[in-house]
């Protein structure tokens, strides 16, 4: 998990127990947070609504307008803040209400370990940091689109200069941009247009020396970075001369870029700031890019591609960053799946087995069978969505999905009702997450994975290859491992006596997938044994 500097963040406690309030505010202090409190829904409303938080932290059951609606306000008004509820009542249809509202985590009252606690923040924070990162990533590229329209209009130079520095400052907000033409017969470098936050000394016309480096090493010069001008004074006398006149207009820091044409300077274009240190290495990437764009506004010269490697690079970060959120997704459904999982305490190692028998089987029949369908992305799919089959259980009474003995037809009609929540609690996460075949995948899987091959399965009793290939995978795995372990109403079967009953079930499987089963038997055993329920 990434390491969050707590001191920039702020959290909102919610909850109408002044003594939860206040014992959660200065723990969170302690730990360098920065918190605020309400004691009940209506505040937390009004302050949400005029200041900026990181991160939520609320109680369900209050007076006024208690945490429910809260969470609903927030998912409809303000989705990129996480929230995590804690609670002292919370009930099954609580925790499907939480997750729909999106909800990172759902903690129970009186807190016990503080760890616990600081883990789900640290996790909230650190999805709402990634996705904060992806969006800025966003906000670049388009900036980056912005700025190959505005070349393209042919505008003059002046104009261009105007708009660049209107369209850059949403990026980088420097305090000062100037361009600058380079005099080789002068050995000087000229300014040209300025546009500045900051009295002005070096006005258009203002000249200044230049090391001969410059013009004998075009191929050579780079980015000039001095983040430090006061100190960059002390090194020569050309030095002091270059930054006396910048640090008299209050500037700490330097960044100029060599505006190249043929690989010959033919000026530099430079961002000043009154912040020592202001200027980091994403801004360097940018500035890369846009100088070289500048440059052929100024003389008409071919260097679009500059920019489009530039774009593709931030393409790849952006792809990067969403890979990495979604990568923190996948934990966040696992840890759900994991809920789901732990409120039956005979199942510890299910989601293992389950993930593990299906890719054994998928990668077997794409093998076996030359199955294009079965990519490296299916499988990648596979193995993290076919964990997530009975995640709707959290929704079942323990009542009835710990009930010792056979279930009535009433307990099973209800304990049926697992995929429609699984289903639609993932099909709202989709919509705030974001659609992608991970999440396709583990909608089919928790939709169909008791259809039956024969048409005697649920919910929608369909045959065969209607069936999508990924539940009927899972299916042969749900009812293998069902069967190897412990319940509630039965005993842990052996691996033969397993078999035996499935052979007898026959229909209710893909002949190709349970032949693949079968031929592989051994496989599933060891994979039964290694992770064997503790």
């Amino acid at each position: 998990m990434d390491i969050i500097n707590n001191s920039e963040k702020k959290i909102l406690i919610v909850d109408d127990e002044k003594t939860v309030r206040d014992t959660i505010s200065k723990f969170l202090s302690r730990m360098g947070y920065i918190t605020d409190t309400a004691e009940d829904g209506r505040i937390a409303i009004n302050k949400l609504t005029g200041n900026p938080y990181d991160l939520v932290i609320t109680d369900l059951k209050m007076p006024n307008v208690d945490g429910r609606i809260l969470l609903q306000f927030m998912s409809d008004n303000l989705p990129t803040i996480p929230k995590i509820v804690l609670t002292g009542y919370g009930e099954d249809k609580d925790i499907i209400i939480a997750l729909k509202s999106g909800a990172s985590d759902f903690l129970y009252k009186p807190i016990g370990d503080f760890a616990i606690l600081m883990h789900s923040i640290q996790k909230a924070l650190s999805i709402k940091e990634a996705n904060d990162e992806r969006d800025r990533y966003l906000k670049e590229l388009r900036q980056i689109n912005e700025i190959i329209s505005l070349l393209n209009k042919g505008k003059s130079t002046e104009d261009i200069f105007k708009s660049l520095s209107t369209n850059l400052k949403k990026i980088i907000p420097f305090n000062k941009i100037t361009l600058c033409n380079l005099d080789r017969a002068k050995k000087k470098v000229i300014t040209r247009l300025i546009e500045s936050d900051q009295p002005i000394i070096m006005h258009e016309g203002y000249e200044m020396p230049v090391d001969d480096f410059i013009f004998e090493n075009d191929d050579n010069v780079g980015t000039i970075l001095l983040n430090d001008l006061e100190e960059h004074s002390k090194k020569d006398q050309t030095a002091y001369i270059t930054s006396k006149p910048l640090l008299e207009e209050g500037m700490q820091s330097l960044l100029m870029m060599p505006l190249k044409i043929n690989n010959v300077i033919r000026g530099f274009l430079g961002l000043s700031s009154t912040e020592k240190g202001f200027f980091q290495k994403r801004h360097i990437s940018f500035m890369e890019s846009i100088a070289g764009q500048i440059a052929l506004s100024i003389e008409r010269g071919s260097l679009l591609e500059e920019l489009g490697n530039h774009t593709k690079e931030l393409e790849h970060q952006v792809q990067t960053r969403t890979n990495e959120i979604f990568k923190t997704q996948r934990t966040t459904l696992f840890a759900l799946s994991k809920l789901a999982e732990s409120r039956d305490p005979e199942t510890g190692e299910h989601l293992e087995r389950i993930r593990r028998y299906s890719v054994l089987t998928a990668q077997i029949y794409k093998y076996t069978h030359n199955d294009k369908n079965i990519t490296n992305l299916f499988l990648r799919d596979l193995y993290d969505s076919s964990i997530l089959h009975d995640i709707g259980k959290v929704g079942i009474p323990d009542t009835i999905l710990l009930k010792e003995g056979p279930l009535t037809n009433e307990e099973q009609e209800i304990i049926r009702t697992h995929i429609h929540i699984g289903y639609d609690a993932l099909k709202k996460a989709s919509k705030s997450l974001g659609e992608n075949s991970f999440l396709n995948m583990a909608m089919e899987i928790i939709l169909y994975h008791h259809e039956h091959w024969d048409g005697s399965g649920y919910p929608f009793k369909l045959k065969g290859e209607k069936i999508p290939l990924s539940a009927r995978i899972v299916t042969i795995s749900d009812v293998y491992d069902a069967l190897r372990s412990k319940r509630p109403y039965k005993k842990a079967y052996t691996h033969e006596k397993t078999l035996e009953i499935m052979k007898q079930s026959s229909g209710f499987f893909d002949p190709v997938l349970f032949k693949i089963f079968l031929d592989n038997s051994r496989e599933f055993d060891l994979i039964s044994t290694r992770y064997q329920d503790q």
